[in-house]
């Protein structure tokens, strides 16, 4: 398997573009900034020239900012990964200091990481002074604080001194119930905003529609009494149900459903639900099928019927595989296990090509991607081809559009184990996977509302579209969004939001996937 680097095509080469970091004081403890430090230090497309180190903004005071702190220390924060390709740079860059006129010359953007960089240096730079909004002492607490769905993170652009702050990009992401953990979340994950818009300006594309910033009402201790509540709440729903799944119930269960219609139409209140078998007394004590819940279903037509493949998720190990059934008259009646490898499975995105079928499960224990195919349908599966080793990925499908392969993937690089939040898009070979190239505005999207994967990449009536999950709310699996695919090649890519379904209404707490075949449908919804 060969793997190129972004913006290793000639056709997708950008500009070389020269940046001046201005970092906090004592960042070596911050992870977002350490890992995008290193990034930097080895993307193709950047040119690290100068360097400041200045005191980042007060901390919070008050009762709040002791509450606070009291809450940092309990839960700890993510630790920061080496910078080795940095540290190799940083003693040769030449260092700004407050009293100079500026950067050195021929900068196009001052990338202030410290949220303190002056003003002045703007007019030093092509395009600016980028300042991302989690660089605030506040920023992040206010969501949780306040109990929001999700916080917006924003990156910010001043184009000239005396000028006005306006938005470079924005993103959402879903919201921890600690106010802490997710500031130290958002820190962490903002810094995709940064890798991105800069691919796109090396590229020369335009950055999106812009708006002025708007600022945000500034948090104190009033808001604590609300907090609190919140969040011992939310403490003893997760210790209820971690005893509920003890006992052999099933917490937060997904099941299936089997519909008529298509992703763009189908009613989600509608449908046959096919519910895991649960046991006489769950868990341990209740059989094979105690203690289980079906997700993530997918569909495949075979000259022995119309399949759906789907993981069966086991609380008493905390581990998911693979299992089959065929419908017959919108019924689906199970045919048992496919793929148990001893590390969790999911997600198996079933497909064929040249008159095989191929199988790419969520194997992200594994630490890579695997493609399977069957050599005896529906039951038996050998392993055909893996690539991305050493690299967790999530959710992945295939598909072929005007002649070339892309695999769609979500990748976790972050303390939090959190998959949700970009989509990494690469051109490839086929299932043989022997030839895999990273799209240069990696990650294609971002945010917990629509990047992870919600089933296969499908056309209908001569448009792309994509499934994907909205993972706000707090709770994984919340809704479904599907997305039109306005343009896919390999310097550019654009979506838009056609469809979005969420539980309320509904009676449930989530449904987040969907696959259609021959005019069924089949999703998977959640219950408390």
């Amino acid at each position: 398997m060969t793997l190129c680097r972004p913006l290793a095509d000639p056709d997708c080469a950008g500009r070389v573009l020269s940046l001046a970091l201005v970092l906090p004081e004592g960042w070596q403890g911050d992870a977002g900034t350490a890992r995008l430090l290193d990034h930097l230090a080895q993307a193709p497309h950047v040119r690290l020239s100068a360097l400041a180190e200045v005191s980042p903004p007060p901390r919070l005071g008050g009762l709040l900012g002791h509450w606070l702190t009291a809450e940092a220390r309990l839960i700890g924060a993510p630790e920061a990964p080496p910078t080795p390709a940095f540290d190799r740079l940083r003693p040769d860059l030449p260092v700004l200091r407050p009293g100079a006129d500026g950067p050195v010359e021929d900068v196009d953007v001052v990338l202030d990481l410290a949220g303190t960089a002056i003003e002045a240096w703007a007019a030093r730079a092509r395009h600016g002074i980028w300042r991302l909004s989690t660089s605030a002492p506040a920023a992040g607490l206010r969501p949780a604080l306040c109990g929001a769905a999700s916080g917006e993170v924003r990156l910010m652009v001043l184009d000239a001194p005396g000028g006005t702050w306006r938005d470079l990009a924005r993103v959402e992401y879903d919201t921890k119930f600690l106010a802490t953990r997710n500031q130290a979340f958002q820190r962490e994950k903002a810094v995709q905003l940064v890798e991105r818009e800069l691919a796109r300006l090396s590229l020369g594309q335009p950055a999106p529609a812009t708006t002025s910033v708007v600022m945000q009402a500034p948090v104190g201790g009033r808001d604590l009494p609300g907090y609190g509540l919140r969040t011992g709440g939310e403490v003893a729903r997760r210790l209820t149900d971690r005893l509920r799944a003890r006992a052999g119930g099933r917490p937060g269960r997904f099941c299936l459903r089997i519909a008529t219609g298509s992703p763009l139409d189908f009613d989600p209140a509608s449908g046959v639900e096919f519910d895991a078998p649960q046991g006489q007394f769950g868990g341990q004590f209740g059989g094979q099928f105690g203690g289980q819940y079906w997700a993530d279903p997918f569909l495949i037509r075979h000259d022995t019927g119309l399949h759906a493949f789907y993981e069966v998720y086991d609380y008493a190990t905390d581990r998911g595989h693979i299992a089959v059934g065929r419908i017959e008259n919108g019924v689906l009646q199970p045919l048992g296990p496919v793929m148990q490898p001893g590390h969790h499975l999911s997600y198996p995105f079933v497909f064929e090509h040249e008159g095989q079928v191929f199988m790419m499960p969520e194997s992200h224990q594994a630490g890579r991607l695997e493609i399977w195919r069957a050599v005896d349908f529906p039951m038996r599966w050998e392993l055909h081809a893996t690539a991305l080793e050493g690299t967790p990925v999530a959710d992945s499908v295939l598909v072929r559009h005007d002649g070339q392969w892309w695999l769609f993937t979500n990748i976790c690089r972050d303390g939090f184990g959190d998959f949700c939040s970009e989509l990494h898009l690469y051109q490839v070979d086929g299932p043989a996977l022997t030839r895999i190239e990273p799209h240069p505005l990696n990650p294609v999207v971002i945010g917990s509302r629509t990047a992870r994967g919600g089933g296969r990449v499908f056309m209908q009536d001569g448009r792309l579209y994509r499934a994907a999950q909205d993972n706000s709310h707090g709770t994984y699996g919340y809704g479904l969004a599907i997305l039109e695919i306005e343009r896919l090649g390999p310097s550019d890519y654009r979506e838009r939001l056609v469809r979005h379904l969420t539980p309320e209404g509904l009676g449930l707490i989530g449904l987040h996937h969907v696959d259609a075949c021959e005019g069924h449908v089949i999703f998977d919804v959640r219950r408390r």
